[in-house]
């Protein structure tokens, strides 16, 4: 077994590995917890069967010389394979965690609930006096080896968590027809939990009063939260001393009867987002839901006739929409639209190439005359967060049919062509007061027009501030927005219909048609 041991990346040599590796044998731990204790960090030794992680174990333990007597110090005692009992350190879950029925259990798992993506990883909810009884084993091996474990602790260790998922990870993809990755978005979690050892952290509470307070008051309120749980076990192990730790737990920790189980088995994909802009041509159409007191206007809205269908062709569980900016019930968006997202929450399906997208787009758009998106595309939760970015600093262009109290000719409308960035101090407006806070916020006109119709109407063109208050621009809303339309023309004037013209935002990219 001599090309087994050149593979180990452990001591600087051979004979130092075998005093500890026949402790932590004797100890009860397995192969893999051997070897991790042994510092070893190689993947791929991890993935080797458990018939060949048995061997290298041995290996270490039995070091032999050329004529057949033990290499290792201290007694000539060969060492062979125990039987299989659950190991003290890890509790099983390297030993069972990765056995035919649980990766039966969960294929199944995957298949039921439909998901379809390319990636899969893996997430592990281990029982928290495993940290109780690692710790114990590194206390053990710090006191018999000194010279070797001095310095060394549990977070310079290859965690369970990781063994675990580089040995089922690659036995998991032939299965599932996905790729494993840790940082895939899509995650299969299983919770761990051992009934013959969940008392074994219960000592901390008494042992470390500053970590766990004794005030009745307090431990009844968390007690109710759990108040043993991996942060507060992690602070109370860090707080006592080596030998005070020592005389509380037995090192290496006892020997166990049962095994680690599976008790839940959870799979979840991170939001999916799916960008695009859309025009809204109606003018009796709410943005999102209208719900006033209780009581539902209108039957659908901007949102639902975009997300339903993507929703649904996404197989997710809920949607979250947002865009930029939002425009009033009896406005329309015309021009090339106005940029949304959509957050798909828990979605089944995670890609989409961009012809189904396409396809999608025109499922929507044929579906009603309302509405109509365009660019729809899917992005990245980094792309997303551009929609929100500098919102105060975009422009937006209007359009407004404006009726005026006296009558006008068109050389009364060349002097709003001369107005360049006209500031103007806006208080919240009457129409929102009931559900926005009063504030006073200035806002930017950048340019204007008037485009004559008759005596009594013309058509205002305004590029401003995103922001802005155009209705209350334009009438004056009794005074709170100043100046107003109404104080330069020195007239009554109100507004009859408003047109967003454009959103100048370059997001998100646009898709050729």
């Amino acid at each position: 077994m001599a090309e087994e041991l050149k593979q180990l990346k452990l001591f600087s040599d051979a004979a130092a590995m075998c005093p500890p590796a026949r402790s932590l044998h004797e100890a009860g731990c397995c192969p893999c917890c051997l070897l991790r204790f042994l510092g070893e960090k190689n993947t791929q030794i991890y993935q080797r069967s458990a018939e060949e992680l048995q061997t290298v174990a041995l290996t270490l333990c039995n070091q032999l010389e050329g004529n057949g007597t033990v290499s290792c110090t201290g007694d000539n005692k060969k060492y062979e394979k125990t039987d299989d009992a659950p190991c003290t350190a890890c509790l099983g879950i390297l030993q069972n965690g990765c056995s035919e029925e649980l990766l039966d259990k969960i294929q199944k798992k995957v298949e039921e609930e439909g998901y379809k993506t390319s990636l899969f990883s893996l997430s592990l909810m281990t029982p928290i006096q495993l940290i109780v009884r690692e710790h114990a084993v590194m206390l053990f091996l710090r006191e018999r080896f000194s010279e070797q474990y001095t310095g060394q602790s549990i977070d310079k260790m290859i965690s369970i968590k990781d063994v675990y998922k580089w040995r089922c990870g690659p036995r998991l993809q032939h299965r599932l027809g996905m790729d494993y990755h840790h940082q895939s978005p899509f995650l299969i979690q299983l919770t761990f939990a051992h009934k013959e050892t969940e008392t074994e952290c219960s000592f901390l509470i008494s042992a470390c009063p500053k970590v766990f307070p004794t005030n009745s008051r307090k431990r009844k309120r968390d007690s109710e939260q759990g108040v043993l749980n991996r942060t507060s076990v992690t602070k109370a192990i860090s707080s006592l001393s080596e030998s005070k730790f020592m005389s509380l737990v037995t090192c290496p920790p006892e020997k166990v009867d049962t095994t680690c189980r599976c008790l839940e088995l959870t799979c979840y994909h991170e939001a999916v987002f799916v960008a695009g802009r859309y025009n809204k041509y109606s003018r009796s159409l709410s943005q999102t839901p209208w719900v006033v007191d209780g009581e539902r206007r209108g039957e659908t809205s901007v949102s639902e006739l975009i997300c339903t269908r993507i929703k649904d062709i996404f197989m997710a569980q809920e949607y979250r929409f947002s865009s930029a900016g939002r425009e009033d019930v009896d406005v329309r968006t015309l021009g090339r639209g106005r940029p949304f997202l959509v957050e798909l929450i828990q979605p089944h399906v995670s890609t989409m190439p961009q012809d189904k997208m396409k396809l999608l787009q025109q499922e929507v758009n044929s579906g009603t005359t309302d509405i109509a998106i365009r660019d729809l595309q899917v992005v990245s939760r980094e792309e997303s967060g551009k929609l929100k970015v500098g919102e105060t600093e975009k422009t937006k262009s209007y359009s407004a049919l404006v009726r005026v109290e006296k009558p006008i000719q068109p050389d009364d409308l060349k002097f709003l062509e001369e107005i360049k960035d006209l500031t103007l101090a806006q208080k919240t407006p009457i129409r929102v007061i009931h559900r926005r806070p009063l504030a006073s916020r200035d806002r930017v006109i950048h340019n204007m027009s008037g485009e004559f119709i008759d005596s009594q109407h013309f058509r205002l063109h305004l590029k401003t501030q995103a922001g802005t208050y155009i209705k209350e621009f334009v009438h004056g809303d009794f005074g709170r927005t100043q100046p107003s339309l109404s104080t330069l023309m020195h007239m009554d004037t109100d507004i009859l219909e408003l047109d967003v013209e454009s959103v100048d935002v370059d997001w998100p990219k646009t898709v050729e048609e």
